[in-house]
């Protein structure tokens, strides 16, 4: 069973009564009550291994392991790596039929329009934000489509852009990339230090 407790400013995760630890031996907690809540939740449900973006254990075990310990230069390079032509499959329509491609520019918009706005707006995100978008990133080999999500759409279509992602990534259910957005949106807009605050 998972659970939390308050420790000094923050919420420290458990299981079975015991400190809850990443797979890199560091502690698990967070300054948002509600991310370690939603944290035992999938915890839980899928348990912790950290490879499933479904969860957000793989956001905030990236966070601790990785992110929190990465220079900024290198953490932003190795985001910024994935929005291009080779790496980022939204910028290669398939198909040269014009409605197919005009559908496809609907959708995701061109190399041309978006990889340098992509570039400065990932030049601006916390770390937290960082994360977020390199989780999703490797999970749908996109960069450009969490920078859609974050700058281009309103909450209220984020289920019908994840329906027209699947029709052309049929990797994920709708609703799982319906979650997968979940998980980015509200991990992306937690404060950098409700994240993770001073160890505990």
């Amino acid at each position: 069973m998972y659970d939390f407790e308050k420790q000094r400013g923050s919420y420290v995760l458990r299981v079975d009564g015991e400190e809850l630890h990443t797979p890199m031996g560091m502690p698990v907690f967070t300054g948002s009550r509600e991310l370690a809540k939603k944290l035992c939740e999938d915890l839980e449900r899928f348990g912790e291994k950290p490879s499933n973006p479904l969860s957000l254990v793989a956001f905030h075990y990236a966070m601790i392991d990785f992110f929190s310990d990465m220079p900024r230069a290198e953490t932003e390079y190795s985001v910024v790596f994935g929005l291009n032509k080779e790496n980022d499959w939204t910028f290669n329509c398939p198909t040269a039929e014009p409605h197919a491609q005009m559908e496809w520019m609907g959708l995701f918009g061109t190399y041309s329009n978006n990889a340098e706005k992509g570039k400065e707006w990932l030049a601006s995100l916390s770390l937290p934000q960082l994360c977020s978008v390199c989780i999703v990133g490797r999970a749908i080999e996109s960069v450009n489509i969490p920078f859609i999500i974050s700058t281009m759409l309103k909450a209220e279509i984020i289920y019908d852009f994840a329906e027209a992602v699947v029709a052309r990534y049929p990797y994920f259910s709708k609703d799982e990339m319906g979650r997968l957005f979940d998980n980015y949106l509200f991990y992306f807009n937690l404060d950098e230090d409700e994240v993770l605050p001073g160890a505990p």
